[in-house]
């Protein structure tokens, strides 16, 4: 299964394999171009899952807010 951030990578390595000249492009083996586009979808994931933990922590500050101001709920 391909993962967005892997597909994201592929397309890195080729963009930035258009912007070699094809002696440049030759002097590597594809092998190296898969070994950075794994560190490129890495990369992604590691920033991705960053903002994800961001977010989990948003929404358990507001939920403990929540829970405060309904223990303090006056009617």
């Amino acid at each position: 299964m391909s993962s967005p951030q892997n597909e994201h990578a592929r397309q890195v390595v080729a963009a930035f394999k258009q912007k070699l000249s094809a002696a440049e492009v030759g002097a590597l083996a594809e092998r190296h171009y898969d070994e950075l586009a794994l560190l490129i979808e890495s990369a992604i994931s590691s920033a991705v899952l960053e903002e994800l933990e961001r977010a989990a922590d948003k929404v358990d500050a507001l939920a403990h807010q929540l829970r405060h101001c309904a223990e303090h709920f006056d009617n």
